[in-house]
């Protein structure tokens, strides 16, 4: 697949669209063979673990190869992991939910939202998207602002109050 390695240069970002483009099929194709889904989601998390440790060699033209490669051995470890503890113990360790995914998932879908907000707020106005950012994400008061600015107090609330506006509405209808 040399989409990859021609339309993404960072190496985390391919892993990301890599990540993105295959997790759905590689969560298919352990559960072809595993049953459990704590099982396969445990495998999943491991290959794509592997995959993170060897991401510079990934996005060439065999990374489908690798990535399915990964998946075949991870899934031989588990079914050897598993023999092993069948005669090690007979006691049952209660299964406690692994939500490895989830919780990448969520950390990508925060990461987005966060880029989504960063790039409206470049859509404000110099001035409102000045005061906006010294006061939100600066920490600055809407007193010092206006001292530095030499403005009003209440021009500062007001655009200030404009901008959050603006973000609610362009994020609302997005």
């Amino acid at each position: 697949m040399t989409f990859f390695s021609n339309h993404i240069i960072d190496v985390e970002d391919m892993y990301k669209s890599i990540y993105n483009t295959y997790r759905e099929r590689v969560f298919h194709y352990i559960k072809g063979k595993v049953k459990n889904r704590n099982d396969i989601r445990d495998i999943a998390q491991n290959v794509f673990f592997h995959l993170w440790e060897y991401k510079e060699s990934l996005g060439g033209v065999n990374t489908e190869n690798i990535i399915f490669k990964t998946c075949n051995q991870e899934i031989s470890k588990f079914f050897k992991t598993q023999r092993k503890h069948v005669f090690e113990n007979d006691h049952a360790i209660p299964e406690t939910p692994d939500d490895a995914v989830d919780q990448l998932d969520s950390k990508l879908k925060k990461e987005q939202q966060l880029q989504a907000v960063q790039d409206s707020i470049e859509l404000l106005p110099a001035s409102s998207k000045k005061m906006f950012t010294m006061n939100k994400l600066d920490g600055v008061t809407q007193q010092k602002i206006a001292a530095q600015l030499n403005l009003p107090k209440k021009t500062v609330q007001k655009q200030i109050s404009k901008a959050l506006i603006f973000l609610k509405d362009f994020h609302k209808n997005s």
